[in-house]
């Protein structure tokens, strides 16, 4: 198992743990090693334990000792369907769940929420706990760099984990500028023309990383 690769997508969990991207037990993320295999990590909120475990896309252990996450098949199925993804992130986050179980629509607030796009939503609150549900979360997730589910969490996705990390935190970060906003009237929703210009001005691996590193200092 690639053990830098491995300390990386930890640092993920627990750079999300810390800023409120992972409330609840079973949070998970992944980087495959190499294409046919998934490096899976595993959170458990009550122990504050990360396990680290390698499957294969078929959920069989490769290497490791822990249980697969009850979700893999989120990581497995986008993985099949999306050669341009190196990494997922699926959080249970607080501000972004607001708004599905509420039926109010993402709407992108700040600069770095645009780069999420128009994020599809899936209309379940269940667990992707199996192959149909995972092949049907690929199919709402489409192109896009994200998914909401539903009363349940959020599904990013990214060319490495870095970029994963950063959107699966503007995403929230969205959210609550958005939630709040809501609580003093309606919020400002950036026009298309300032989309385009901060799509353009803000989809780079170096502000990503400034994203990750901000969150990782502060840990």
């Amino acid at each position: 198992m690639n053990k830098l690769l491995g300390g990386i997508v930890i640092g993920a969990l627990l750079t999300a743990s810390v800023y409120g991207l992972v409330h609840m037990v079973m949070d998970d993320s992944s980087a495959p090693e190499i294409p046919q295999d998934i490096l899976a990590q595993r959170r458990s909120g009550m122990m504050d334990l990360i396990c680290e475990l390698q499957l294969d896309l078929d959920g069989q252990l490769v290497e490791g000792t822990a249980r697969q996450p009850l979700e893999y098949h989120i990581h497995s199925e986008i993985y099949r369907a999306r050669p341009d993804v190196n990494a997922v992130m699926h959080t249970h986050p607080q501000w972004s769940t607001f708004l599905t179980m509420t039926g109010v629509k993402y709407q992108p607030v700040y600069a770095q929420g645009v780069l999420l796009g128009d994020i599809p939503l899936m209309d379940s609150p269940l667990s992707i706990n199996t192959k149909a549900m995972g092949e049907k979360l690929v199919e709402i997730l489409g192109p896009h760099p994200a998914v909401l589910l539903k009363a349940h969490g959020v599904v990013a996705v990214g060319a490495d984990i870095v970029e994963c990390f950063a959107l699966a935190a503007y995403v929230e970060e969205n959210a609550y500028r958005q939630y709040m906003a809501m609580q003093i009237g309606t919020p400002y929703v950036f026009s298309e023309a300032e989309q385009k210009a901060s799509r353009e001005k803000l989809w780079s691996a170096s502000l990503f990383k400034k994203t990750w590193d901000h969150y990782r200092s502060k840990i």
